[in-house]
């Protein structure tokens, strides 16, 4: 239980300063302004914490809630592995620099010509994979506070990106949807 909290505790903070990154600017929790800023010290505290209670809680709660049978599994295992494989494989494509809110350049192509977000995209659907698997009320609602982080980041990830690539970003968001 300590954990799920714990979890509930960074992933409901994290939220909040994404929402107030999102709608009071000039603050920026996200993206970070620097490697070893307090914001980046914040974020990646918060967003990794919330992201390990909620698979240490999908664990430890596993097939708490007589919700579902073994079928769960069918749907379940398939969106789990497939998120994790598409978020790992956005990481290649788009560069760890990038990915760690660098600047070395639009990437458009590869899984970035179907979404611009396909990383945030793979993720959310990783997490509801967990949480069919899980069977867990408890993992339902670290997954639903941590897929709130993935579309608010996605949000204010926009407006950044429009401010370093300007037209060209612009033309991309008109041709590729956000998720």
């Amino acid at each position: 239980m300590l954990i799920f909290v714990s979890g509930l505790i960074a992933g409901l903070t994290l939220d909040l300063l994404l929402a107030r990154t999102l709608l009071a600017p000039p603050f920026r929790i996200w993206p970070t302004p620097a490697p070893g800023s307090w914001q980046s010290i914040t974020f990646w505290s918060l967003f990794r914490g919330g992201m390990v209670a909620t698979f240490v809680t999908a664990a430890l709660d596993w097939n708490s809630v007589p919700l579902l049978d073994w079928t769960r599994f069918i749907p379940g295992l398939p969106l789990g592995l497939i998120g994790l494989f598409i978020t790992v494989c956005g990481y290649f494509n788009l560069g760890l620099g990038n990915t760690y809110c660098g600047a070395d350049g639009l990437v458009t192509g590869g899984l970035y010509r179907f979404s611009r977000n396909p990383q945030y995209t793979a993720s959310i659907i990783g997490l509801v994979g967990l949480c069919i698997g899980a069977n867990s009320i408890f993992t339902i609602a670290l997954s639903t506070v941590m897929v709130g982080a993935y579309v608010m980041m996605a949000l204010v990830e926009e407006d950044w990106l429009k401010q370093l690539y300007g037209a060209p970003y612009r033309d991309y968001c008109r041709q590729t949807a956000r998720f």
